[in-house]
């Protein structure tokens, strides 16, 4: 018998010997399945965002600040326009120091204005950021309530998966859920 053939029959052989003790060993065989038994869940994550009570407060509430801060650099740029006009009429009026002095003061006036919109526009993104984080959180704790209460093991991003029967999707029950957890969150700008 050459080399390949025994190699061979030994794996029939051992296949043989295991399928024998898991059919003649109920409990070893029970154990092996109930390891393996998944119970899965599906959430539309796009959904939940799009249809909580608590984004679209949020939403609502970035437009506001959003708004006023363009109604300030409207204000700040009229400002600075008003000063580039006085500016260009001093400038035959002023000798030439003193006119590059009060245009530097002009610069950093600007500078100041752009450094302070871009601070400004960092805090309104920071601040989103965190406002979505506790809907995030508040989300996930939902999700892990109905895991927990349905006995899933496992829950996917429906995204993340090819075909799914609207059992296992629990997308709506988590929106509804949230929305009775979570209303409003503040964006702390």
């Amino acid at each position: 018998m050459s080399y390949k053939k025994k190699i061979t029959t030994k794996y029939w052989q051992l296949f043989t010997l295991l399928s024998i003790l898991f059919i003649n060993q109920p409990n070893l065989s029970i154990g092996v399945e109930h390891k393996f038994n998944t119970k899965i869940a599906v959430v539309d994550v796009q959904s939940i965002l799009e249809h909580s009570v608590a984004m679209q407060n949020i939403r609502k509430s970035i437009d506001v600040i959003s708004s006023k801060m363009q109604q300030d650099v409207t204000q700040k740029e009229i400002e600075l326009k008003r000063i580039e006009e006085e500016l260009i009429k001093k400038r035959s009026i002023l000798n030439e120091e003193a006119f590059e002095k009060v245009v530097s003061d002009f610069n950093q006036k600007v500078s100041a204005a752009q450094k302070d919109m871009q601070n400004k526009k960092t805090r309104l993104e920071q601040a989103h950021a965190e406002a979505i984080r506790k809907v995030h959180d508040a989300t996930i704790t939902v999700i892990s309530d109905l895991a927990k209460k349905y006995n899933f093991n496992l829950v996917l991003p429906s995204s993340q998966v090819l075909f799914v029967t609207n059992e296992l999707n629990i997308t709506h029950e988590v929106v509804e859920l949230l929305n009775n957890k979570i209303k409003t969150i503040k964006v702390n700008f």
